[in-house]
């Protein structure tokens, strides 16, 4: 039970690391005072250069994905994980959002968040970021890309828990009975991330709406 309950506080903490936050401190400005206020990749990429957005986005996929990955794939014995290896990315982007570190101000969690299924559905993430790049192209948009390649990561999910059927299974030599199913409970912690995303993304979708959206050029 202590390691169980270590591994979620260790999620919300690993999750909680401002990346961009101290990309910018590095550099002598506070990200939270420029641009968006943000302390995300876009924001941190806006403030500081293409560079370092790449590098906030892949820390920060890391530390949402590190502990999924880890029980998904039983590195980490089952007998430790509690519900499912998803409920650590929630955790993970919980600690993004909310951060204990800069009084609970933190980030809009779409790279924490793409981080937690990439450990749980690898073969999804590709897909996903295909999506994202094209929408951003042809809007120039990142909150758009964001919020359509992360309603549609939740619908594949869904779809992939209906039909119980996980490609991974198929394309790995793993033996099947070991690896975590993609099921409801896989489900349940999606859709909060999503929600979460959403949530934090509420001002610039009222911007989307009415076409006062900044585009993002680098």
């Amino acid at each position: 039970m202590f390691l169980k309950i270590l591994f979620l506080v260790l999620a919300y903490l690993i999750g909680a690391i401002p990346f961009g936050f101290l990309f910018g401190k590095m550099k002598g400005v506070d990200i939270r005072t420029m641009g968006s206020n943000n302390i995300g990749a876009t924001n941190t990429g806006r403030i500081l250069g293409k560079k370092y957005a790449i590098f906030t986005y892949i820390l920060d996929m890391i530390k949402g994905g590190i502990f999924v990955f880890l029980f998904r794939f039983c590195i980490i014995p089952v007998n430790y994980c509690v519900l499912s290896p998803m409920l650590y990315g929630f955790v993970a982007v919980v600690g993004h959002t909310f951060p204990i570190y800069l009084g609970f101000k933190g980030g809009k969690s779409v790279a924490c968040g793409s981080g937690a299924i990439a450990g749980y559905c690898p073969w999804m993430l590709p897909i996903l970021m295909i999506i994202f790049f094209i929408i951003k192209k042809l809007s120039s948009l990142v909150s758009l890309g964001s919020l359509i390649s992360t309603l549609i990561c939740f619908v594949m999910v869904l779809a992939t828990s209906l039909i119980k059927q996980e490609f991974l299974i198929s394309v790995i030599d793993y033996p099947a009975s070991v690896l975590w199913p993609v099921n409801y409970w896989c489900v349940i912690f999606t859709f909060l991330i999503v929600l979460i995303i959403f949530i934090r993304h509420a001002s610039n979708i009222k911007r989307i709406l009415n076409h006062t959206e900044k585009p993002i050029n680098y």
